[in-house]
């Protein structure tokens, strides 16, 4: 389920970028950063997944026999998450996938000036409503601000943060098709 959500979030962020460099238009700041929290919470949540699996009885009863591929894919997944693992944990607090009223009050405290709106979206059937939160970014920003050093770079920090997600992704998508190889596909493959 969550290399699922991660393979979502990944290609969302993919197809973002690709609308982006074929047409110019500006980044849709609000679904990058979305799509980045979910993506770092996902990757977190995997980790705890994946120490489970291998804590598992039935993990440590087949390790043995695993083939040399399976097995080294997910160790080395295992081991680059661990690595990375504080810095996991940083990012997704400093970018709101954690947010907290704290980082909620900084940002509507500082925002002065900030531009945004809210708006009813008329082409809208009802499903999703049509109302658009449009200054969520702003605050969202704000809170993201809250938990960075004093003179950091945002967009710096978002790019070091994609770096993790797109290495976490590779990781965590060769750990997958081990696990699917290895206990899954005898059963679920085609």
């Amino acid at each position: 389920m969550l290399y699922e959500d991660l393979r979502i979030e990944i290609a969302e962020l993919r197809a973002i970028k690709k609308e982006h460099d074929q047409t110019g238009a500006p980044l849709p700041e609000y679904r990058v950063i979305y799509f980045l929290r979910r993506a770092l919470t996902t990757i977190f949540e995997f980790r705890r997944g994946l120490t489970v699996v291998r804590k598992s009885p039935e993990f440590k009863q087949a390790a043995a026999s695993l083939i040399a591929m399976d097995s080294s894919y997910i160790a080395l997944a295992d081991r680059y998450l661990q690595q990375h693992w504080q810095q996991i944990k940083d990012f997704r607090n400093e970018f709101g996938a954690h947010l907290q009223e704290a980082g909620v009050r900084f940002a509507t405290t500082n925002l002065a000036g900030a531009s945004g709106s809210i708006t009813w979206n008329h082409a809208s059937d009802g499903l999703p409503m049509g109302l658009e939160c449009d200054f969520a970014g702003q605050v969202v920003v704000g809170a993201i601000s809250s938990k960075l050093p004093a003179n950091t770079d945002v967009q710096a920090e978002a790019q070091k943060a994609l770096g993790v997600i797109i290495d976490g992704f590779v990781h965590v998508q060769a750990a997958m098709c081990a696990l699917a190889h290895a206990f899954l596909w005898d059963r679920f493959g085609k």
